[in-house]
């Protein structure tokens, strides 16, 4: 195999990759805008949290009850590629987002968490600090 063909080969699959990416990205934008469309309503929030961890991660969608966080709808991506997709969580409305979920993976745990820490009002923690007087 000759330097042109594994050139050719490289600039493919980099190429290949950008374009899974690119719809991906596309994918998570209509997905949020239509958890938006759907639960337009005064009282509730859309917020989206990403949990990590070395070779996968987790991304939730959450509309929450405002006062309380009640989770009124919520849908998980979760996976190592771009071909991942969000699944609907049925089970998790009606529960608090303060609460532990029912099959939450830790990186979706970690991802709810951070969604939460989105909610205006909220105070964030600080990463690294401590707590207490």
């Amino acid at each position: 195999m000759g330097n042109a063909t594994v050139f050719v080969l490289v600039v493919a699959i980099m190429s290949l990759t950008g374009i899974s990416a690119i719809a991906q990205h596309k994918y998570y934008a209509r997905t949020v805008k239509r958890l938006a469309r759907e639960h337009d309503e005064p009282g509730h929030i859309l917020v989206t949290g990403r949990g990590r961890s070395r070779f996968r991660g987790a991304i939730a969608v959450l509309v929450l009850r405002t006062h309380d966080e009640m989770i009124k709808a919520a849908v998980v991506m979760e996976g190592a590629s771009v071909l991942a997709r969000f699944r609907g969580r049925p089970d998790w409305v009606g529960r608090s987002a303060r609460e532990p979920l029912p099959g939450a993976s830790p990186r979706v745990a970690a991802a709810v968490a951070e969604a939460r820490s989105q909610v205006p009002g909220r105070r964030r923690r600080v990463p690294g600090a401590r707590g207490g007087a």
